[in-house]
């Protein structure tokens, strides 16, 4: 490990699933990764079928009210429907979060991801988009 770091690492293709026990999070980061498990790169991989392995183990190693926020880059409205759907598909709640809508260099899209109700049934609500 450089730097001197120290800790667990796990190298691994997100599009195979997540390699966690279920429960182990209660948040989950990602910065311009998921627009990867769009691209097929050989015969062998459908962008749908990684899509939903990924979103599927997301979901189990969420904790139950557990949030995820995933940002990225979307291609096109098609791509940006097919990962927000498989996302909904694999029991997730949430939706697609744009900061700064009407610009071309500071727009960021993000999708927001709650793995069900929180501890005590309170609902979820979306985050407030940026320059909206």
């Amino acid at each position: 490990v450089e730097g001197g770091v120290e800790g667990d690492m796990v190298l691994n293709d997100m599009g195979q699933g997540l390699p966690f026990r279920p429960g182990s999070f209660d948040g989950c980061i990602s910065i311009s990764a998921i627009q990867w498990l769009c691209n097929a790169e050989t015969a062998q991989a459908n962008p749908y079928k990684r899509l939903l392995i990924f979103f599927t183990s997301l979901y189990r190693c969420l904790t139950r009210g557990g949030r995820a926020v995933l940002q990225w880059y979307p291609e096109n409205p098609q791509q940006m429907e097919l990962v927000t759907s498989t996302a909904m598909r694999c029991g997730f709640g949430g939706g697609l979060l744009v900061d700064y809508p009407h610009s071309t260099r500071a727009k960021k899209y993000f999708l927001v991801l709650y793995a069900g109700q929180r501890e005590g049934g309170k609902p979820h609500t979306m985050p407030q988009a940026l320059g909206a």
